[in-house]
């Protein structure tokens, strides 16, 4: 029986800079399934697509933008933090 090994996430990845030395204010949770974390990070992208358009189509709306923004900012930690999951697995292996 073939059974792939379960990636979970490391909680290495954060985002959300709030200062000038560019500090995380928050950070992806450690021991969630790869699987659900890259559907929410599916999920996060489908808004900042939407978001984005609508920031392209209306001119003077920079929340859309700002939006849009900051969750693929979060999208982003969560891929990298199932990056660094997978890394552990091939060290692993």
């Amino acid at each position: 029986m073939n059974s792939s090994p379960v990636i979970h996430t490391v909680g290495g990845a954060s985002f959300g800079k709030y200062n000038a030395q560019y500090q995380r204010l928050f950070s992806v949770n450690a021991g969630v399934s790869a699987e659900e974390a890259l559907q929410h990070a599916s999920l996060l992208l489908n808004c900042v697509n939407t978001l984005s358009f609508l920031g392209a189509v209306d001119d003077g709306n920079d929340a859309m933008r700002w939006a849009s923004h900051y969750l693929s900012e979060m999208a982003k930690a969560i891929i990298d933090d199932v990056t660094l999951g997978l890394q552990q697995m091939g060290g692993e292996c």
